[in-house]
């Protein structure tokens, strides 16, 4: 089964990091495609909200500051 991403547009910015994980799945396979589905339709902002996948991926259990940081460098 494959998903497209699936972000809908919104009206305001995202002000406060405590909002974002309420209306994105940050943890989500496919936040970068949504990403670039925001930025080629130049959104303001968007969200997860009505995505199929809002829900299904889970934050990572060990070592998060790895999966938030990129190590290619390193």
């Amino acid at each position: 089964m494959t998903f497209q991403p699936n972000p809908s547009p919104l009206s305001q910015l995202i002000r406060s990091e405590t909002i974002v994980p309420g209306l994105r799945n940050l943890y989500c396979y496919n936040y970068d495609g949504c990403l670039d589905v925001a930025v080629k339709a130049d959104w303001d902002s968007w969200s997860c909200e009505h995505c199929s996948l809002f829900e299904v991926s889970e934050e990572p259990r060990e070592h998060a500051d790895d999966f938030a940081h990129d190590r290619r460098g390193a």
